[in-house]
């Protein structure tokens, strides 16, 4: 899409308006959270002009559309992680890959509903985490309640995040989990379990049915960060 195009030539010249550049994206990214980082990297460049950070979209006429084309949602899972494959291996950069949970969590495979019947394929992450071995960290980004914008309620009880929310823990933490643990925290972790996952389609009256399941927080993270409750995001 040519405003990625536009937001790296933006991060690393300081050309253009990132703004109105974003005002061309998906409407998911058409909010000032995601402006401010694209201007925090252009200031970081100028700050660091000998190690500069670059801003990485799929190149242009290599990337299928986003929807259910060859290999469907499969097909596109593994389109993302070739994409990424693809930049690491022309620049021999580190890569941050940021995305939705479904995308990013160690997934071979992992089950995504409420896509009737529920898809059960190998995601992104489960690719990248073949490629990279123990060089792809996941690091996993949940919360209990809040509003993203539209109201999120509390999660459902067999969820991770209801869990987390019993916790006692502080109402934002990192948690390490290849960290020394105690043993029914190494079990839990270790068990099957269903994370809420807050897409593009999500349907607060439907909350209990928007869920990813299929394999353990041990599985698909290396770290996680949890907030109890989040504010809405801005629009541009």
């Amino acid at each position: 899409m040519p405003y990625r195009a536009g937001l790296d030539g933006y991060v690393r010249t300081g050309a253009g308006d990132p703004r109105a550049m974003l005002a061309q994206a998906r409407p998911f990214w058409r909010i000032e959270e995601i402006a401010e980082a694209v201007e925090w990297m252009r200031a970081y460049n100028v700050a660091h002009p000998d190690d500069p950070v670059r801003f990485a979209g799929a190149p242009e006429g290599q990337r299928a559309p986003q929807g259910r084309g060859p290999g469907g949602l499969a097909g596109i899972e593994r389109d993302l992680a070739e994409d990424v494959i693809r930049w690491q291996q022309h620049t021999g950069d580190k890569v941050v890959y940021w995305g939705g949970l479904a995308h990013t969590v160690k997934g071979d495979p992992r089950t995504v509903s409420p896509s009737s019947p529920p898809e059960t394929h190998r995601n992104a992450g489960g690719y990248l985490h073949e490629r990279y071995g123990s060089g792809y960290v996941s690091l996993g980004l949940t919360f209990h309640h809040g509003s993203a914008p539209m109201a999120v309620p509390a999660p459902p009880e067999e969820s991770a995040q209801a869990t987390l929310g019993r916790s006692g823990l502080p109402d934002a933490y990192l948690w390490n989990l290849r960290a020394p643990s105690p043993a029914a925290v190494r079990e839990w972790l270790a068990a099957p379990v269903r994370t809420r996952l807050v897409g593009p389609r999500y349907d607060a009256h439907g909350d209990a049915a928007h869920h990813l399941s299929g394999g353990s927080l041990a599985d698909w993270f290396d770290a996680l960060v949890h907030v109890r409750a989040v504010s809405p995001a801005r629009f541009l």
